[in-house]
């Protein structure tokens, strides 16, 4: 159709298509890491049950690196450089790769990774849109052998979309993420970001039952920069049918222990 008036033109980006895995596939879902903040008892607990329930994907939900000194926030200067940041980011994917030899590992890009280009954006403008200065051609020089998923990207397990969780909008997720993800998507969902693990189900005047789901995370509980808080280790785990159905276990993991 002619426009009928001579109205300027928009700046319009394409919205970007989900990145869609199809079954049968059993996937690790291991969230909020931040990287070199994480605690090995609660991510060494969220591999040996992905080993024992065969995983033949892992997926890193995002916030995998912390990315401390490129933060817009104050630093401590005693905290690790970007470089060690990396380094230790390369040796667990190592790590996670002896672990599922025949795996593929998926690396979600989170709000955290997402300081690298607002970092690039002040300090290194000209530098944006240069491959060798990408935050994949970073990561994947410093070692880290993985399927990257840009930031904002959304991905879909079957009929599970899944987020890390700043993608769709701003909030706190109050006291049960799970439902304040359900609201936006109205959908079958599942979210890190809010590093709390809930559930949320509703039923539409069809009678069509869904549910919604945010995962623990697998950081310190007790950062310097909010030592009081709600948050609880945890991961999950999508057994993945051909179909597109799928069965999500939500997991809490409690002094090395997972529930």
């Amino acid at each position: 159709m002619k426009p009928r008036f001579n109205l300027p033109k928009p700046n319009r980006r394409m919205s970007r298509q989900p990145l869609v895995l199809n079954g049968p596939r059993r996937i690790l879902m291991l969230s909020d890491i931040h990287i070199p903040f994480h605690d090995v008892q609660a991510l060494s607990a969220a591999i040996d049950f992905g080993q024992q329930e065969n995983a033949t994907d892992i997926w890193l939900n995002g916030d995998m690196l912390d990315f401390y000194s490129l933060s817009s926030f104050e630093k401590d200067p005693r905290e690790r450089r970007f470089a060690d940041e990396l380094e230790m980011a390369s040796s667990l994917v190592e790590a996670i790769s002896t672990a599922f030899p025949k795996a593929n590992v998926w690396a979600k890009m989170g709000n955290h990774e997402n300081r690298f280009d607002r970092y690039m954006t002040a300090r290194a403008p000209e530098l944006l849109g240069v491959p060798a200065f990408s935050l994949e051609r970073v990561l994947s020089d410093a070692g880290m052998n993985v399927n990257f998923v840009e930031d904002w990207r959304v991905a879909k397990f079957g009929k599970l979309y899944v987020f890390h969780g700043h993608e769709i909008g701003r909030g706190g997720g109050g006291q049960q993420p799970a439902r304040w993800l359900h609201m936006r998507t109205q959908h079958s969902s599942v979210c890190g970001h809010f590093h709390r693990t809930s559930e949320f189900t509703s039923k539409d005047i069809n009678g069509k039952i869904s549910t919604s789901w945010s995962l623990g995370c697998l950081c310190d509980l007790s950062p310097d920069y909010m030592q009081h808080n709600q948050w609880n280790h945890g991961f999950g785990f999508v057994d993945l049918k051909k179909s597109g159905t799928f069965n999500f276990q939500n997991m809490r993991i409690v002094d090395g222990v997972v529930y």
